[in-house]
């Protein structure tokens, strides 16, 4: 692991997206997922219709939190900048 990773590692902490492997059965999985999501946009099915709108309204509420935390959020994230760069030297 380099240095740049570590460093993403430590500013992510609490996030809890995962770098492993996917297997066989979990790519066919997604796959799957995926053509279904396809199939239900070509044949206009409504529950497609109703999961656009709530993944629409999902990134308007995230960058309306992005908008009212960003000063809060850089602050912590330039602390956290010094910290690591002080740790590991």
């Amino acid at each position: 692991m380099n240095i740049l990773d570590e460093y993403l590692t430590y500013l992510q902490e609490g996030y809890t997206s995962s770098t492993i492997r996917r297997g066989r059965s979990q790519k066919i999985r997604s796959t799957a997922g995926t053509l279904a999501v396809n199939l239900a946009k070509k044949k206009n099915d409504p529950m497609y219709k109703r999961m656009k709108f709530f993944k629409a309204m999902y990134i308007n509420n995230k960058e309306s939190l992005i908008r009212r935390y960003k000063s809060q959020a850089m602050a912590l994230a330039r602390q956290r900048a010094s910290e690591f760069g002080r740790s590991k030297h």
